[in-house]
């Protein structure tokens, strides 16, 4: 049985890892949005900054990104529980893994692609994005 210590050292390697998993998901819909803003105002015009979150939120161009922010959410969820367990810590990782992977949500992968392919920052968060979940399912 660990002690106390041990169990608080693990709780917090655990919190560490989801919270750099969740800052690299961040990262990278950061600059997906910004990729996906100019491709956005090159088809319909230039878009007031504060309109733009409302534009995100709410038209269908920016749906495929909603497989991401709900996974996003549910990191924050976790972080805000108690504790955290390995099970659950590698669940979160594979479901990042899949997401971007081929056997992730097709529309998502589709327009993922096009952003890798183009812009340059999205590749780099990319590979960050990878090196992390390599870390978390490792815990």
């Amino acid at each position: 049985m660990p002690t106390t210590e041990q169990y608080l050292a693990t709780q917090e390697s655990r919190r560490a890892g989801l919270r750099a998993l969740r800052a690299a998901l961040l990262k990278s819909h950061k600059e997906i949005i910004q990729y996906d803003r100019a491709e956005y105002e090159r088809l319909h015009g230039r878009i007031p900054a504060g309109q733009f979150v409302q534009i995100v939120t709410e038209d269908r161009y920016f749906r495929w990104l909603d497989p991401l922010s709900r996974l996003i959410v549910e990191i924050d969820e976790e972080l805000d529980g108690p504790e955290h367990h390995d099970d659950t810590c590698r669940a979160v990782a594979s479901a990042a893994e899949r997401l971007f992977s081929q056997r992730g949500d097709p529309l998502f992968r589709q327009r993922y692609q096009g952003a890798l392919q183009d812009e340059p920052a999205v590749t780099v968060a990319h590979g960050q994005l990878m090196s992390v979940i390599a870390q978390l399912r490792q815990l």
